[in-house]
This record gives structure tokens, sequence and C-alpha cells, in this order.
């Protein structure tokens, strides 16, 4: 007898049957998916009392007397299916149904998927189908075009076969400026660079605050997305800068700090090609802006060829003389400070060199072999010389060779 149950409590059939029938729980989370539009329908579980009931009201009734018996088997013919219900649907489905496996999706979690949106019945055939399939752990996030009322078997077998995969794919590299991406953008989707520029204007309407660059520059996380056919380039635009929010949020960036975040960051994107050097150049900034070491307290010029390049739309880090004269709120050699906002897109290892950057003395850089990326820093200028002169012989071993 367990604790706090009396002899002469009693439990009926139905009550016993719902206690082995517990709803289904969620076997993951599965953080930022993403429901396709469609019923919600949760199966049920039957445990075996549930799934025996049937059976024994007809013993209970065949073992019935007389006229009762034979009424009360007429009843149960007509209010109880003595069949167990299909985990599956028949096949092959019908009509068409987008479905969104997100990043992180486990088999469980695309099951689940699929049943929300009446793709297949119960998650059970499915999450067994999935297990058995070898190929079934490359599925890539992305939305598919499935139907409605389809076999398990059917829906893996739809989802593995990339001819399926719904909308444009595109790939956003780390460290492209707003411009670039427009143009990568386009020419996977087919929407006019034009478009891009304009929606892209009324800034603060795609929730980038207010900043003295008056641009999303920065804001627009680098990645993969699966684009609907029927998109605009607003809502283009949105899914990225949605996901930035997204990850600075769980980067723990507060909203007064993402601006200088993601200049810094930024900056780092264009400036070391090593992810080991990305915290470095971050707390070289940090140092110089601070006026640390040998600055004795005076903050320096950020003197960035990085962020001359930006204004003046080189495609190369190098500028000239001449480029460097010009006035502009990104030319860190005439102005002290950060430049005015972020010289490009960052994407997560620059953003975390930017939160935490290491600690260390650095006053300057240069990468010393631009065909390897190779980078030393320095505390001191007359180290510093000695580096730039190591660049020197290299470049003219290099002219030489």
């Amino acid at each position: 007898m367990s604790e706090g149950q009396g002899e002469d409590d009693s439990v009926s059939f139905d009550e016993l049957a719902e206690s082995q029938n517990p709803r289904d729980e969620d076997a993951s989370t599965g953080h930022g998916r993403r429901r396709a539009a469609g019923p919600v329908r949760r199966g049920r579980r039957r445990g075996p009392l549930r799934r025996a009931l049937p059976v024994l009201l007809v013993l209970l009734v065949l073992g019935g007397l007389g006229v009762g018996g034979v009424y009360g088997y007429q009843w149960l013919t007509s209010n109880v299916s003595l069949e167990q219900e299909e985990p599956d649907f028949p096949g092959p489905g019908s009509g068409e149904v987008l479905v969104q496996v997100a990043e992180g999706d486990t088999g469980t979690d695309i099951a689940e998927t699929l049943v929300d949106a009446g793709v297949i019945k119960t998650s059970g055939p499915f999450i067994t189908q999935f297990s058995n399939s070898p190929d079934a752990s490359g599925i890539e996030p992305g939305l598919y075009r499935l139907k409605k009322g389809m076999t398990s078997s059917d829906a893996l077998t739809m989802i593995l076969d990339p001819a399926n995969v719904a909308g444009h794919r595109v790939i956003v590299p780390e460290g492209l400026r707003a411009e670039k991406i427009w143009a990568v953008l386009s020419e996977a989707t087919d929407i006019p660079v034009e478009d891009f520029e304009a929606a892209a204007k009324d800034y603060t309407s795609f929730g980038v605050p207010e900043n003295d660059a008056k641009s999303l520059e920065g804001y627009l996380w680098p990645g993969r997305y699966d684009v609907p056919e029927d998109a605009t380039a607003g809502e283009v635009i949105s899914m990225m800068t949605d996901r930035m929010q997204t990850e600075l949020e769980k980067l723990g960036v507060a909203p007064e700090d993402e601006h200088r975040v993601l200049t810094l960051a930024s900056i780092a994107e264009k400036e070391a090609r090593d992810p080991d050097d990305y915290g470095r150049v971050v707390r070289t900034l940090e140092n110089r802006l601070e006026g640390v070491g040998e600055a004795k307290g005076k903050p320096m010029k950020l003197q960035l060829d990085s962020t001359v390049a930006y204004f003046t739309g080189s495609d190369t880090i190098s500028t000239t003389p001449a480029q460097r004269k010009q006035d502009s709120p990104y030319n860190t050699y005439l102005h002290e400070g950060l430049p005015v906002g972020p010289i490009s897109n960052p994407g997560k290892a620059t953003i975390q060199a930017a939160i935490d950057p290491p600690e260390g003395d650095w006053l300057y850089w240069v990468t010393i072999n631009t065909d390897t990326g190779e980078t030393k820093f320095a505390a001191t200028y007359s180290e510093h010389e000695k580096n730039v002169q190591e660049w020197r012989d290299w470049y003219d071993a290099k002219q030489g060779g």
C-alpha cells in the first residue's frame, strides 16, 4: 500500500487507463527551432493496460449472464474500437507543406516538427527510421518542401533529397561589408541589389539601434540562410539582423555595448587572418585607446589601413598616402578613437574576441608574411621596428624570387 492511500480507495477502469497513457513529452527542446505552419497534434502513448482494455471489456461482457451480456456486447462493439490505431499514415501524402529543420535539431526534434505540421502521424516510426539510416545524421538545417499525410519512411527520403530544399540557399561569409553582402544575396535570390540598398536605408526599422554611422553595417549575421522564394529584400535583411541580435544576446552583450563590440570585432575581421590573433588585435586597439605602456597614459590614434580602405572602397587593406589624408569619420589616421561604426559584418569568433580579449601590453602589430598571415605583436616601438624589418626582408625575398 503506497503512502497516503486508504484501504477503501478504488480506481475505475477509465482512471487506470488514463494513468497508463501520459502525454508525450518533448525529448529535446531544440533551441531556436521554428515550427512549420500546420495543425498541432500531439500523439498519446498507449500503455499496456490501455491497449489491453478492449480485450478485457470483451471478456467481461462475454462472461456476463443472460440478456445483460448481449446488450453489453452490442454497446461495446458500437462504442469501443477493437483495433489498435496505426502509428503511421498510409501515404503517399498530398498537397504541400514547408518544414523548417533548425540548426542542432535531433531526429526527435525533426519528428515532432513533422507531426505538428501534419506530415507524419506520430513521431515513433520516424525516429526509428532516422536512427536506422546512416545518411540521416547528414541532414542540414533548412526549409524543406514535403506533403501532408506521408509515411515516415517517405518523409525521411524526401528530406534527404536536396531537390526538396525550398527557396534559395545562400552562404554569407564573415567579414564582408554590406555592399558585398547585397551582391551575394542578389546573385542567390535574383532580388536586385538596389532593393537591398533601398531597404537598408531605414536601418532602425530592422531593430538596429540608431548610431552615428547611420547604418546597419556590422549588424548582419554571416552564415547560411534558406530564403523563401517570395521573400523581399527587407525580409532577407530582417533574417540577418534578427539572427545577429539573437547571437549577441546569447553571448551576453548588453544593448549599450553592441555598437562598440561590433566595431572592434569588425576591425579584427579585416586585420587578422589567424583566429588566434583576433583577441590580440582587439587588446592592442584597447591599449592604444587607453594609452598603456610606453604611451604613458596618452591615447594613441589607431592608424588602421582597414578603416581607410573601408571608406575609400578599396578591396585590399593596403592604402596610399593620399587616401590616408582624406577626411572621414572612418579615418583613424586623422581622428582619435574608434571609427564611427563597424567596417564589416563580424562572425562569432571575432565578437567573442571583442568581448573578452587576452591580457597583453601590445601597442603595435605587423603582418610579416602576407602569404600565411603570420603577424607579430609588440609592446614597444623599437620592438615593432624589428618586426617591420622582418616583413621588409620577407617582401624583398619574395620579389627577388
